[in-house]
């Protein structure tokens, strides 16, 4: 009797450790599918070339994070708002990857930073003789700049009171500089290149570098550890092995 009771309890032993190990392993693999296969948003503005919303070209950024969603097997369409809102929904919901976001101290904390893709440098804009420094740019009387951008938050530390903040990055604005209706345009100088290159206009002149960052991949805050991982992992991929640096000369 006695021997029967030492084999059913380590029989009942090893069962229960079999049990418990298959039990964690189907929870571990099962948390894990579903938090790699939780929907994911992409979501970005109008903001060429990082992000193009109806042009030959789709940006950037969309390529090399649409690149990063195929690799990892997925298909995610991108979806356009206006920049304020954009940042809006990555700060309100979890799943949510933002681009092209530059990365400043007011905004460490409310996202996950993947990878630095391109530089942010702001520069001055005009369609004066010489190019427009800050000192320069104080005498100037009006200076478009888009909404909700690291650009408009510089002048306004810097003391400006006579911009004209616009919600979009958009050829409008050389427009607007072509036809005197603004001094200057403040912005990023990948921005300014472009567009200038887009719409044939010869006589602007952009400025010295005034500050200077980086566009970033970056997620909502509460985005999935695991997921933000494999993202890393994967947009890092695609910095080692050429197609960021093939995505980036597609664009100058």
């Amino acid at each position: 009797m006695m021997s029967f009771l030492l084999r059913y309890k380590k029989g009942f032993s090893l069962f229960l450790h079999r049990f418990l190990c298959a039990t964690v392993l189907f929870f571990g693999t099962f948390g894990q599918a579903f938090s790699e296969q939780a929907p994911i948003r992409l979501v970005t503005s109008d903001l060429t070339p990082y992000s193009i919303e109806k042009g030959i070209q789709p940006g950037i950024f969309v390529e090399l994070v649409q690149e990063a969603m195929r690799r990892l097997g997925r298909t995610v369409k991108v979806e356009f708002y206006p920049w304020t809102r954009a940042q809006k929904i990555a700060e309100q919901q979890d799943n949510v990857i933002l681009f092209p976001l530059a990365r400043t101290a007011p905004r460490e904390d409310q996202y996950q930073w993947l990878m630095p893709v391109a530089p942010m440098e702001l520069v001055f804009v005009s369609a004066q003789d010489r190019p427009v420094d800050l000192m320069k740019a104080r005498k100037l009387g009006r200076i478009a700049v888009q909404k909700s951008t690291p650009a408009e938050a510089y002048l306004v530390e810097q003391g400006f009171t006579n911009l004209r903040a616009f919600p979009k990055a958009a050829s409008t604005n050389i427009k607007l500089l072509v036809r005197a209706r603004v001094d200057a345009w403040f912005t990023a100088k990948g921005f300014a290149q472009y567009l200038i290159k887009q719409t044939g206009e010869t006589n602007l002149q952009i400025g010295p570098v005034i500050d200077q960052s980086f566009f970033y991949v970056a997620a909502s805050r509460n985005f999935p550890e695991d997921l933000s991982w494999e993202l890393r992992r994967v947009l890092n991929k695609l910095a080692q092995d050429g197609t960021l640096s093939n995505i980036l000369s597609r664009y100058r």
